[in-house]
């Protein structure tokens, strides 16, 4: 499937398991996205990758299944993370965000009390624990597992 410049394969919702959640990840830095997405693809969770926010809504907008969280950061070029959020959440209510950035949010922070924000440089534990805080654990089936069996 062509979205934006790129060809991305989406996962088939019908094989995937009850409890695995799906994640959006839109970062235009090309190194944080890759680590974001393998940090969270090695936990079990599968991963919808975007180089920015409007390729992140158009694969949300191709993607028939749920999906559980967006994991964006604030100022990327074309559509910004903030106006992601807004639309996705206009799209799929209850969706849950985390917002990423290296630059000062705390106003932001302070005026959206509900907003999930998670400062750059960020370590993986700190992420993965507030992925698991919001959408819990994925439950993999035995032959899911990346630990052999």
């Amino acid at each position: 499937m062509s979205v934006g410049n790129r060809e991305i394969n989406l996962p088939d919702p019908s094989s995937l398991g009850v409890n695995q959640p799906i994640i959006l990840v839109a970062d235009d830095e090309v190194l944080i996205r890759n680590l974001v997405t393998l940090l969270l693809q090695g936990e079990g969770y599968v991963v919808l990758s975007a180089s920015d926010g409007q390729e992140g809504l158009e694969l949300s907008r191709k993607y028939p299944g749920t999906i559980d969280l967006v994991i964006t950061d604030v100022e990327m070029p074309r559509l910004n993370g903030m106006n992601l959020i807004a639309h996705l959440l206009e799209e799929r209510p209850g969706i849950k965000s985390i917002v990423m950035s290296g630059t000062d949010m705390s106003e932001i922070v302070s005026q959206n009390i509900n907003l999930n924000f998670l400062p750059k440089p960020f370590d993986g534990d700190a992420l993965l624990a507030r992925v698991r805080t919001l959408i819990g654990v994925p439950v993999l089936s035995p032959e899911q597992s990346p630990i052999p069996g």
